[in-house]
């Protein structure tokens, strides 16, 4: 329903400024016209009485000219001429001059007060010369009697201005006046009225719009049919009005939908869309607000870093969904355990994290996380399946004056990585001393950049034996000497190299140096040998990697028979299709393949006729306890005999001892690699290493210079 405005007919300022405006530009006007009437009419006036009185001195000349005419004026004759001059009251006074310019006889009105002795002092020939004297008052006229060739004297007349005019101009003001008056009084009434009908619509619409900006009503509408210009303003105001409130309903529309979408993307960017809880980016403003409060009112909280254990497996054996599933399920079982108060958020992956809140004491933490152990014995159901999945845990608390929200989640964390190496399916509560680990690894980190550019790294070789050859290959396994603590071990470096991405640049100097060694070694040890070298998943996926090892071979004019690239086993599964492309790109180039680790991976048997592999390699994990477990002993036999069938060669690592040796030999392992032969050597020692095993065991082929694998 549409809202009309209701207009007030009361005079507005801009309707009252204008009427002002006009009345005061009418009475100019008629003031102007009222001066310049009154101006006109004193001019016309003086010029009638000049003229007047011109004709009145021509005639009177006239007739005196024959009284002047004689030796003696006729005196009787010319003042009876002049006493004519009664009949004009506006003539004060006449004056006959003779030729001398002297004084005749005159008249004088007795209305003015003009005196004889006056006249008698007035230089009438200088007058005469400069043909009058008109003043404000008075209107002189000089006439000649007679001619110019024939002239008897002057005629003067002087006539009263100032009191004629005045009393003519005040019968004329007295006409005029109410004149001006009455044409003014209806010039400002037609202006009203005129006024009056242009300045009220204008008025309306100034009302209108003026309400249009108060409420903020669109439908609000300017009510006139005219067809003037201020009407069709008027329409066109209407119109847009109607267009302003279709838009202001769009816009409102929209502006719902936008507020619904920036509520959806702020929880897009602050919560975890699979399991609902906050993410990373949330829990960080969670933890920083927790310990202002905890600061504030002087209470503990905890952090407690939370990470799933074979969550891979999950997804890659029975898919992604399911992983997506066992999240959920994960998530709900963690928060059932927690208290009110208490945030539970996920990180990303399979890692979670909880704000455990006003913490009485540490014991109430460790009991929650417990319980959380406790709950993860039992299965979890997901489509059809049970599912058992483990759980490490790492706890951090903020006493001690620790409020960094930073530093709490790393100390979490450092304590979840320490519960893991005591073994899956516990928790950690984070210690001092954990912190110089972490600090050492932080350390290391940043030496690696270092160490690659100051040559700090050294190749070390490491013999791999066949029982009847002797001596048919190596490992290349790289040491590194730092400059900060000597000899550190690449059980420690190499995992903190992975996680700070540089294992492919260690990598690369492993082969750069290991390259240039080959020849070094054919020219020491007298004969050729092949040489291993270990790649990372990480390496695998590396793009350009193919064709800087083809550039090295190319470089030290390698024999690429004699190059063996080691990968572990789960590596090669974890990046099947990017691992397969690679190893067939190294087949090509006439380089073997091993599989290193073989048997602790999760899926060998499903991808081993795919694998692109020259050789199987035990792990030492089952090496070790051959005697001590009959499983560990029947998985040996098993490998040993799985490769033989598939036609691929067997190599064993970590042998430490005779028995293991003659048992190995017993089930046809062919390659031997382990302490019991050599530990890894420089390239120096080589000879010296290789005289020993040789002289230690006999071997039937040692007559042989050349060995081909």
């Amino acid at each position: 329903m549409q809202n009309w405005i209701k207009m007030d007919l009361n005079y507005l300022s801009i309707k009252t400024k204008l009427i002002s405006v006009t009345f005061f530009v009418v009475f100019l006007c008629a003031l102007a016209i009222t001066f310049l009437t009154l101006y006109q009419h004193q001019k016309l006036y003086k010029e009638a009485l000049a003229t007047n009185l011109y004709a009145l001195s021509s005639n009177l000349s006239d007739e005196l000219f024959p009284y002047l005419t004689s030796n003696e004026p006729e005196l009787i004759g010319l003042t009876t001429t002049l006493l004519k001059l009664e009949r004009y009251q506006q003539i004060k006074y006449g004056l006959i001059l003779d030729k001398s310019n002297k004084i005749v006889t005159q008249y004088l009105n007795p209305k003015f007060q003009t005196t004889a002795n006056h006249l008698e002092r007035v230089n009438w020939s200088q007058i005469i010369i400069n043909r009058g004297e008109d003043t404000q008052s008075s209107l002189m006229e000089i006439h000649l009697i007679g001619d110019k060739n024939f002239s008897s004297g002057y005629l003067i007349l002087v006539a009263d201005l100032s009191n004629q005019l005045s009393s003519n101009m005040k019968v004329f003001i007295t006409q005029l006046i109410p004149l001006i008056l009455v044409i003014i009084l209806i010039i400002f009434v037609l202006s009203h009225w005129v006024q009056s009908g242009v300045i009220t619509p204008l008025i309306h619409l100034s009302q209108l719009v003026s309400s249009v900006g108060k409420t903020k009503n669109y439908q609000l509408r300017y009510e006139n049919n005219g067809q003037d210009e201020v009407s069709i303003l008027g329409k066109n105001i209407n119109k847009m009005l109607s267009m302003i409130n279709t838009q202001d309903i769009e816009n409102k529309r929209h502006t719902i939908k936008l507020l619904k979408q920036q509520k959806s993307l702020k929880h897009l960017a602050n919560y975890d869309q699979l399991t609902g809880l906050p993410n990373r980016k949330l829990f960080c403003e969670l933890l920083k607000q927790e310990l202002n409060k905890s600061h504030r009112k002087n209470y503990e909280i905890a952090v407690m870093f939370l990470d799933l254990d074979d969550f891979k497996t999950v997804n890659e054996t029975i898919g992604h969904h399911a992983g997506d599933i066992l999240l959920q399920q994960v998530s709900e079982r963690i928060k059932s355990h927690l208290r009110d108060g208490d945030i539970l958020a996920r990180l990303g992956g399979d890692e979670f994290i909880v704000i455990l809140t006003e913490l009485p004491s540490h014991v109430t933490a460790v009991a929650i996380a417990q319980r959380i152990l406790d709950s993860f014995v039992d299965y979890f159901h997901i489509q059809k399946w049970q599912i058992h999945s483990g759980l490490s845990m790492g706890i951090a608390f903020n006493d001690k004056d620790r409020f960094n929200a930073a530093t709490l989640i790393s100390n979490a964390d450092v304590a979840m990585y320490k519960a893991k190496e005591g073994g899956r399916g516990q928790f950690s509560v984070f210690e001092d001393k954990m912190q110089s680990v972490q600090h050492r690894h932080m350390l290391i980190a940043n030496e690696l950049a270092k160490a690659i550019q100051g040559d700090e790294f050294t190749l070390y070789y490491q013999p791999k034996v066949s029982p009847l050859m002797g001596v048919v290959g190596f490992e290349a396994l790289i040491r590194w000497h730092s400059s900060f603590d000597g000899l550190i071990s690449p059980a420690e470096f190499i995992p903190i190299a992975e996680h700070c991405g540089r294992v492919h640049d260690i990598t690369r100097w492993v082969l750069k140096q290991g390259l240039s060694d080959l020849s070094k070694i054919k020219e020491s040890i007298g004969f050729y040998t092949v040489t291993s070298f270990n790649i990372s998943a990480i390496d695998i996926t590396k793009q350009g990697f193919i064709q800087y090892i083809e550039g090295l071979i190319k470089l030290n004019k390698s024999d690429t028979k004699l190059i063996e690239f080691e990968v572990t086993e789960s590596s090669y599964i974890e990046n099947f299709e990017s691992s397969s492309k690679f190893f067939n790109a190294l087949d090509e180039l006439g380089c073997s393949i091993a599989l290193d680790d073989f048997g602790t991976g999760y899926s060998s048997l499903s991808y081993l006729t795919q694998v692109q592999a020259n050789t199987l390699k035990i792990d030492q994990q089952f090496v070790k306890k051959i005697f001590t477990s009959d499983r560990d002993r029947l998985i040996v036999e098993s490998i040993i005999g799985l490769a033989k069938k598939l036609g691929l060669k067997i190599c064993a690592e970590g042998v430490e001892t005779k028995e293991q040796y003659d048992f190995l030999v017993g089930s046809n392992c062919e390659l031997i690699q382990g302490y019991y032969f050599s530990k890894p050597v420089p390239i120096e020692e080589l000879p010296n290493v290789i005289k020993q095993i040789h002289c230690k065991n006999h071997f039937a082929g040692l007559d042989e210079k050349v060995v081909q694998l």
